[in-house]
């Protein structure tokens, strides 16, 4: 299966009853509110329509890929696939990966309405306000960022935080170190204005690898064509340059010119993935002025608000997870057996947690050590759990059981100093939380049994996993 819009995703996931449709909701945190709600059980995707003050058809979506079954239908995986089983089947299936080059057409559903100029309105749109301390409406949560490198001319889908300042400006929060960051401050050192343009709504495989960390290099383009199995339809524009998603719902253009700080409204706070407000700032986040939008009839807004953990707010598959996977083999590293994180986004997190079975001394710090400073595991990165592979390692309980119980603090606990993460983090200082000092220290945990003395280790007192499920089979019991 795969899918050409939005819509068909919405279609398919009403096709499996994973649908529920809200009429009548408020943008101003209503919205917000069900999405929370329902995230916290896994429920359905919500769509919203005849949203207060908008005519009926202009609608938002959201918790749209947070049950397992939703997300497998977009990966292409088996819908009956849960936790590490789902990310085990992620990973290798992305080893096999093949670009599937964009295919570029002139037209598209995306240009069915177009406002130039001062018919530019962003409030035109019900963008929600997500939280109830967020400083304005954000237009942008399940956003794709368009940039091009003006060095290699490497086109990028980013996902950030989008929060409109006027009829026809938005904030775009690109943090120091992302690719869209990078190439905006190539054309900044030129004194040129960084275009852009930024996808509201579109087939979900975009948004999964504009959020996801791949590799520099990558053409997102061409994996999410990969993902699919076809080849996404994109229109160049005639303003920019830049490659549009031709079955986008909303796509706004302009560009991001090298403003003063002085220039610079104020952005936030807003409810991130850690679980908390983030600061307000002025004079910080980068200002696009949008020059052009275009839309198609009834639009649909993508709404990935994120929200407290362990509420999903993204994918049931732990994109994080299964990159920091490859990583650790790539860099050496054997019998992985899973990777999860408990307070994540599109990384693996604050509280990252690996699995292994153990083949020589030092083998767990070692994991420990690499997992906290790899690509996949440095951003937002704080607490690394290495244990044992009896451990289900998904399950919060067992994790802090493996800790309390086979950690010894003083030899199994080492601290990482000085460490790239993000600004998101609500535990760095307001005298350091500057754009240049987005960092924080590292605990890497060795939880697991000390391999030294592995063979004397007290034996665990519960049967196992297996033994378990054959007697509950046995005499027909139901067991969560």
């Amino acid at each position: 299966m795969w899918f050409q819009d939005l819509r068909d995703y919405i279609e398919a996931c009403q096709e499996i009853k994973e649908v529920r449709e809200i009429r009548g909701a408020d943008w101003d945190c209503e919205i917000g509110v069900l999405t929370e709600a329902f995230a916290e059980k896994r429920g359905p995707l919500l769509l919203f329509d005849e949203i207060k003050g908008y005519p009926r058809g202009y609608r938002v979506i959201s918790n749209g890929f947070s049950s397992f079954q939703r997300t497998a239908l977009v990966f292409g995986l088996p819908t009956d696939l849960r936790g590490i089983e789902l990310v085990n089947a992620w990973r290798h299936k992305a080893k096999d990966y093949t670009p599937v080059a964009p295919k570029e057409v002139q037209t598209g559903p995306v240009m069915e309405n177009i406002a130039v100029g001062n018919s530019v309105n962003l409030w035109q749109f019900p963008a929600p306000r997500w939280h109830s301390k967020d400083g304005g409406r954000y237009f942008g949560t399940g956003c794709a960022v368009i940039t091009q490198d003006p060095d290699t001319g490497r086109i990028n889908l980013g996902t950030y935080r989008c929060m409109i300042q006027s009829k026809n400006t938005i904030s775009v929060k690109l943090n120091k170190g992302k690719h869209g960051r990078i190439a905006m401050e190539k054309y900044h050192r030129r004194g040129q204005n960084c275009p852009v343009a930024i996808s509201m709504g579109h087939e979900p495989s975009i948004f999964a690898v504009a959020s996801a960390p791949l590799p520099p290099e990558t053409d997102e383009y061409s994996y999410s064509g990969w993902v699919r199995n076809q080849p996404v339809e994109v229109i160049k524009s005639d303003i920019s340059g830049l490659l549009i998603p031709a079955y986008a719902e909303i796509v706004l253009e302009g560009e991001i010119p090298p403003l003063d700080p002085s220039q610079l409204p104020e952005e936030g706070p807003f409810g991130e993935w850690p679980g908390y407000y983030s600061d307000t700032t002025v004079g910080e986040v980068p200002l696009m002025i949008v020059r052009r939008v275009l839309y198609r009839n009834d639009p649909i807004i993508l709404g990935v608000p994120p929200m407290k953990p362990p509420a999903p707010y993204s994918f049931a598959l732990q994109f994080g997870s299964a990159h920091l996977w490859d990583q650790l083999e790539k860099a050496g590293i054997p019998e992985v057996k899973g990777v999860w994180g408990f307070v994540s986004a599109a990384q693996v997190g604050m509280f990252a947690v690996i699995a292994i079975k153990q083949r020589y001394a030092g083998h767990s710090k070692q994991v420990g050590a690499i997992a906290a400073t790899c690509r996949a595991g440095v951003y937002g990165g704080k607490f690394v759990v290495v244990v044992d592979d009896d451990v289900d390692i998904t399950n919060a309980g067992e994790v802090i059981w493996a800790m309390g119980t086979r950690c010894n603090v003083r030899e199994d606990v080492e601290v990482l100093k000085g460490v790239w993460t993000s600004p998101a983090d609500p535990a760095i200082s307001p005298q350091e939380r500057t754009l240049k000092n987005y960092i924080c220290d590292r605990a890497v945990i060795d939880a697991c049994r000390p391999y030294r003395w592995m063979g004397e280790f007290p034996i665990v007192n519960a049967f196992s996993r297996d033994v378990k499920e054959k007697a509950v089979a046995k005499w027909g019991l139901a067991s969560d």
